[in-house]
């Protein structure tokens, strides 16, 4: 107990109570520090400002950190040993000086390039001693990762800026726009509504071809700059695919406003561009659709804004609004496009034939093979709906081959069956003829089913050959020239009529149903038959439904009836009973 109360009043006691330092001492402890010390007496003019000051004492760690020995610093003003000493310096001795109280500092100095962190106290009025700590390493490694915390926000800025904006326009990108609907949509519909109207260059992909993309391009940014200075926040354009302008509008679709803007920025793309290749006049269509009216799902009415937009394109018009009609039209034509690669691995097609007549011996001289399509998703589907859709995504190339090879052996069956000699006539799409070795394929099956090349018969339509220079023509006269029969439907509809009769090769010219049904255009039906017959050619009278229609193409002088009257387009089976009925077997 007494030697714990011993030790503690050894504790309590300061080792230098009651003593103090010598001047000597004092100044031998100064001049051992480690830390750079200098003492001052501040200067000041009339005015009370502080000037300069003067070097009253300095230890060796400072003699080292200057360079200069005590007896060059000692009595010297520090503008004259150091012109550069910055003003902050002298200001902070000054204040310490004058007011007694400690100041810390941190600061360059570019007497040494260096930085200081510098404390300052006063011993006595207008003295000043400083004892200094270089931090020079301390501030380039803040310095350096400040400037790569800078660099990380600028390339974070600018990896946004990537992720959001679209390269070629320049305007916001598909995550803007989608950023920008999901905070419409937030609100409720019936507060804010808006219009999504997306706009895409009518003949750009025609100047991208003609003069490459850097000029096509330099078309887009210009027309959405244009853009960009038509409308003020919050309703922006955007960009979805360089070439795809979307602008959100915060208007519902039904008022003049926005319809008056739409106009604006039509007439904006239409202004002519000049670079330095010329001027170019671009022009646009536009598709529309509205929130919440026609939809509240984001991609839903994105969807909608651009079968709206396909509508446009249809029907020549710069603007679309989506309507319910538009969208089921559309929707089933893509199911169309997306269940035709399908139909033939799954056998969904089926070839009917309609029997053609001999208007003189009521007998049956032939066949036309037409195609029907079964599908497990859509059920029966008219070929007025298939055929161009096969046509547009190529899917008539395998289907066709298909058609060809089943109506010629089909026929071959048939005539080794009754022991006859029918015609069968089968339709080719264009598409088909631009293929280089159609006239080969054709006489292939020809060479392998052993079928007479008299009884078959490629049937086109006069919109088929408009394009000369898809080499139909020729095409088809190769075949004629094998024995093949060349058959011109709905002829008389079209605008090349005659133009077609003195180049291509005509076996056959069908007339088309519209000058058989009308009575007025009963002269004109003569008038035909009479320009066939006089090129070589049989005539055959298309959609006969009546007595009277039947009792009319043959006044008119027709070869050959094929119409509902007559018989209807029939499966093989049902074919083959009516062969029986016919002929009498």
């Amino acid at each position: 107990m007494i030697r714990n109360e011993k030790k503690n009043r050894i504790h309590d006691e300061e080792p230098f109570a009651g003593q103090e330092l010598s001047l000597e001492e004092l100044r031998l402890l100064i001049d051992n520090m480690i830390s750079p010390f200098s003492y001052y007496r501040m200067i000041y003019d009339e005015e009370g400002r502080t000037v300069d000051y003067e070097f009253l004492a300095v230890n060796r760690a400072f003699e080292i950190e200057t360079g200069k020995t005590r007896e060059e610093i000692v009595g010297k003003r520090a503008l004259s040993l150091f012109p550069e000493t910055e003003k902050y310096w002298i200001e902070c001795f000054g204040r310490v000086g004058k007011t007694g109280i400690s100041e810390q500092i941190s600061n360059y100095s570019a007497a040494f390039d260096k930085w200081y962190k510098l404390l300052a106290f006063s011993p006595k009025p207008e003295h000043v001693a400083v004892t200094v700590s270089d931090i020079s390493n301390f501030i380039k490694e803040q310095r350096t990762l400040q400037m790569t915390a800078e660099e990380l926000r600028a390339q974070q800025q600018e990896n946004y800026r990537l992720a959001h904006e679209e390269p070629i326009s320049g305007l916001p990108n598909r995550a803007s726009l989608y950023e920008a609907m999901a905070e419409r949509m937030a609100h409720k519909p019936e507060r804010k509504g808006f219009m999504l109207a997306i706009f895409t260059p009518d003949n750009l992909a025609e100047i991208l071809a003609t003069y490459g993309s850097v000029l096509s391009d330099e078309i887009m940014r210009a027309i959405a700059q244009r853009l960009k200075e038509l409308v003020n926040p919050p309703d922006m354009f955007f960009s979805m695919t360089g070439t795809d302008l979307v602008l959100l509008y915060s208007s519902k679709c039904d008022t003049v406003e926005a319809r008056r803007t739409l106009a604006l920025v039509n007439e904006a793309i239409r202004t002519p561009i000049k670079v330095e290749e010329g001027v170019f006049y671009i022009t646009a269509s536009c598709g529309v659709a509205c929130y919440p009216k026609d939809s509240v799902d984001r991609d839903d009415l994105i969807m909608k804004a651009n079968l709206a937009l396909f509508q446009a394109k249809e029907l020549g018009e710069p603007i679309g609004f989506y309507d319910e009609e538009i969208g089921l039209e559309l929707l089933h034509r893509t199911r169309i496009r997306n269940e035709l690669p399908k139909a033939l691995e799954r056998e969904e097609f089926e070839l009917f034939f309609q029997p053609q007549i001999s208007s003189a011996t009521d007998r049956i001289l032939g066949f036309e093979a037409l195609l029907r399509w079964h599908s497990a998703a859509l059920g029966d589907v008219s070929p007025l709906e298939f055929i161009s859709v096969a046509e547009e995504s190529r899917q008539i190339l395998p289907i066709g081959a298909w058609v060809m090879r089943n109506a010629i052996e089909t026929l071959c069956q048939l005539n080794e069956r009754c022991g006859t000699e029918f015609c069968m006539a089968v339709n080719v799409s264009g598409v088909q003829l631009r293929v280089d070795d159609f006239v080969d394929q054709v006489l292939g099956l020809l060479s392998e089913t052993g079928l007479k090349p008299s009884l078959l018969e490629i049937e086109v339509t006069e919109s088929v050959l408009i394009n000369r220079t898809l080499h139909a023509i020729e095409k088809l006269n190769a075949l004629h020239k094998h024995g093949v029969r060349i058959a011109l439907d709905d002829f008389g509809t079209g605008y090349s009529s005659l133009g077609l009769l003195k180049d291509l090769k005509v076996s056959t010219l069908k007339i088309d149903k519209v000058f058989i049904q009308d009575p007025s255009a009963a002269v004109l039906t003569k008038m035909i038959a009479r320009l066939g017959h006089t090129l070589g050619a049989e005539i055959v009278a298309e959609g006969v439904e009546t007595e009277e229609q039947l009792k009319f193409v043959r006044r008119a002088g027709c070869d050959r009836v094929q119409g509902f009257y007559r018989g209807l387009p029939m499966p093989l089976t049902a074919l083959e009973r009516f062969i029986a009925l016919k002929e009498g077997r």
